[in-house]
């Protein structure tokens, strides 16, 4: 640039506009209507858990009318093994706590096996493997 003085190069500086810039571009977009999907799932969801519970009762009640009423055997009742009343009197026969605790882990053997049968765990304890 040639060596201009003040007021030519203001002259200079003036010409220069600004452009004006483009329009930005505007794209209309629809919101997602996650609140309509949202609803259709919820209906669906209904729906099947209403089904479901319908074809659980039809089949329950088909059951029902159609079998024997005479067929069904009650089983008796067991007694548990351990109750407070045995607990109880477990604790005032035996010598110590420890005994009391030994005897409810490891119970006395009440089947009496006759001679001409082996116990399965005896002839395996008398086994002797050698790695």
């Amino acid at each position: 640039m040639p060596n201009l003085d003040d007021e030519q190069f203001e002259k200079y500086l003036k010409q220069f506009r600004p452009l004006v810039p483009d329009l930005l571009p505007i794209e209309i977009r629809h919101a997602p209507r996650r609140h309509l999907a949202l609803a259709i799932w919820a209906v669906g969801a209904m729906a099947i858990g209403i089904i479901g519970v319908a074809s659980l009762w039809i089949v329950n009640h088909r059951i029902t009318s159609q079998s024997n009423h005479s067929a069904l055997v009650k089983l008796p009742t067991r007694t548990p093994l351990l109750t407070m009343r045995a607990a109880n009197d477990l604790l005032v026969k035996a010598p110590s706590y420890k005994a009391v605790m030994n005897e409810l882990a490891f119970p006395p053997k009440s089947l009496t096996i006759s001679n001409d049968q082996q116990s399965a765990l005896a002839v395996l304890s008398e086994e002797k493997i050698k790695l």
